[in-house]
């Protein structure tokens, strides 16, 4: 369901507030002023009180400096509980904040809002003023991660507004340059990056750091901490001396400051050479095998916009530019942890001699060897405005062994006359208006392939998708569908473009066009009901949790949904997008299920009695 947007002078009265707030409170407790230069900017952070002072500053100490008159930007911070001051109320319900911190509705390009659940924060910048606000009500309650990186959020618009951008990615090198270690939690970066650092090279960041492209690709450090999952610390006996809450770990992770102790080697910038996506693998050694651009791109975007408030066109761009400048590889970790510093150092050394890899031409034969053949099932009504992209969007995949499938669900625009100027092959289907689900099926019936993917005519897909999605489905031969998360987009009339709102993991789970099926799937689950006009979809995958489908969700963003006003879900409520109806679907046949089960018993109880 769709929500209102605050007007910006709505969202500047809420700041404004705020501010009046933070004087307030400076003025009871006093002020505490500290300065840091962050990448390449001059940044105040100024506390009214002590209080907040030693739970956010020591994770930047290493980037301090003398007291400025000018600061580029003032990050002012306060809570209620020592300052005796309240924050004002939010100008929203509840129900407008996400996990990620969006708050829906507040779309100013001027005055960035964010609130933060589990630690209890509001975040808000005035971008015209370089200004910001952070409050809590309490320091007691922020949980560890931080500590480990205060500020995250403020530092993310003003770094953005700086052409810059934050990453969650681990860096280390040395005096040749450096590489940035990303991918999701738990691929090794953290391993990586402290056996680096206690090994001798020179560190930037375990989690969080600052990417700039200008004039070369160049990595700043933010944070002087490390973060580890307890029952890894042990690999680490040099530095396990740094762990500040060792009497938390069976609930934390281990957090490491490293400053003073390491300061030598925590360098506050240095120029990027590669980019290395961790893999633990089944050797002693640790080599290198280089990747293609979209898979370091993917590696680096998912978390990053997972956890960023607002990230949107801006970072999926800027991770996509940084990723065709530098080289890509596998860092492919050995068993044994003391070689793979020595292994990243000789890397840095000469990186001339791994050879990265440039993209094989579309249809080239080795391609159509290695890749099955996936049919693209695309349901239509009156996409007359989107037909054309969605086609242009499935052909840059580069997939070389597609069969695209149209099903014209009875429209009464220039859908058809569109369909048929087209300069790709296709199969055409034309039938009278019967919904979404039974345009679905009719494709579902006629594909060719073992591999089905569906894309509704306003949606697109993230670059190589679909070559994303066929790996993961021939590495998984018993996975049934993998899926992964969608991100949406709505269109912005001031621009013309569509802005990226909300984070993919809180989005709506079941969205058809995120995954890749198996067309044994629809035998196991059956095909899409086509008495729902709407809902169709949580219903087919609440069926096929039901019968126990081997469904794999990626931590990948593999759909854009595109908003623009003209979708048939716009401004429809829970009824009428047929919830209810799928609920009890599901409750009826929940009820089904269990009475079969008590008449079997029955019957099978006087058998059992006379074989007593």
């Amino acid at each position: 369901m769709d929500k209102p947007s605050k007007t910006e002078a709505e969202q500047l009265a809420f700041f404004e507030s705020s501010y009046e707030k933070f004087q307030f409170a400076r003025k009871s407790a006093g002020e505490v002023n500290h300065f840091y230069r962050v990448g390449g900017t001059t940044v105040c952070l100024s506390f009214a009180g002590n209080n907040l002072v030693p739970h956010l500053t020591p994770a930047l100490e290493h980037l301090r400096i003398e007291e400025c008159d000018s600061p580029d930007v003032t990050f002012c911070i306060w809570d209620s509980l020592s300052t005796i001051t309240e924050m004002t109320p939010p100008p929203c319900g509840w129900d407008c904040f996400t996990d990620r911190g969006d708050i829906w509705g507040f779309n100013s390009k001027r005055i960035k809002t964010a609130f933060h659940w589990i630690e209890c924060s509001v975040n808000l910048m005035d971008l015209e003023r370089n200004t910001a606000i952070y409050w809590v009500q309490t320091a007691e309650t922020l949980p560890y991660w931080v500590h480990a990186s205060p500020l995250r959020t403020l530092f993310h618009w003003w770094m953005e507004k700086n052409g810059c951008q934050l990453l969650h990615a681990a860096s280390v090198g040395t005096r040749e340059g450096a590489v940035l270690i990303t991918g999701k939690g738990g691929v090794g970066k953290s391993t990586t990056a402290l056996s680096c650092l206690e090994a001798g090279l020179n560190y930037m960041a375990d989690d969080y750091l600052i990417t700039c492209m200008e004039p070369q690709p160049r990595v700043y450090s933010l944070y002087s901490t490390a973060k580890l999952n307890a029952d890894h610390v042990h690999n680490f006996p040099d530095l396990a001396r740094f762990v500040k809450n060792p009497e938390k770990l069976d609930q934390e992770k281990a957090v490491m400051f490293l400053f003073p102790q390491m300061k030598e080697q925590i360098l506050q910038e240095m120029h990027l050479k590669a980019i290395l996506t961790p893999r633990v693998v089944n050797q002693n050694e640790t080599s290198f095998s280089p990747v293609q651009h979209w898979t370091t791109h993917r590696a680096m975007s998912f978390t990053t916009m997972s956890q960023l408030p607002y990230v949107g066109r801006h970072t999926h761009e800027f991770i996509g530019r940084l990723s065709s400048l530098l080289p890509g590889y596998t860092l492919e970790l050995g068993r044994d942890l003391q070689k793979i510093p020595e292994a990243v150092s000789n890397f840095i050394a000469d990186t001339e001699r791994y050879q990265p890899i440039h993209s094989l031409e579309s249809g080239s034969a080795e391609k159509a060897e290695t890749k099955p053949m996936v049919s693209v099932i695309i349901p239509v009504f009156n996409g007359e405005d989107f037909i054309r992209d969605a086609i242009e969007y499935i052909i840059s995949q580069n997939y070389p062994a597609l069969e695209i499938i149209i099903v014209d669900d009875g429209s009464t625009d220039r859908t058809s006359e569109i369909v048929n100027e087209l300069p790709v092959d296709f199969r055409y289907f034309k039938q009278p208006n019967a919904g979404p689900a039974s345009a679905r099926n009719r494709g579902i019936r006629d594909a060719s392939a073992d591999l089905l993917v569906f894309l509704d005519v306003d949606d697109i897909w993230p670059e190589n998708n679909l070559h994303l999605l066929v790996d993961e489905m021939q590495h998984e031969p018993d996975a049934d569908v993998i899926r992964g998360y969608a991100q949406i987009m709505e269109y912005n009339e001031e621009t013309g473009e569509y802005d990226y709102v909300g984070s993919p993991v809180e989005t709506f789970p079941d969205y058809i066009g995120a995954a890749i099926y198996r067309s044994s799937a629809f035998e196991k689950v059956g095909l899409f009901d086509t008495s729902l006009k709407f809902g169709e979809d949580t219903d087919w995958f609440n069926r096929a949790e039901e019968v126990h489908l081997n469904v794999k969700r990626l931590e990948d963003m593999t759909l854009l949904v595109r908003r623009h006003g003209k979708n048939m879900t716009h401004g429809k409520d829970i009824v009428e997008l047929g919830a209810l109806r799928v609920f009890k679907k599901s409750m009826d046949r929940e009820r089904a299920r269990k009475q079969a089960l008590m008449s079997s018993r029955e019957e099978t109880a006087p058998d059992a009695a006379r074989r007593q």
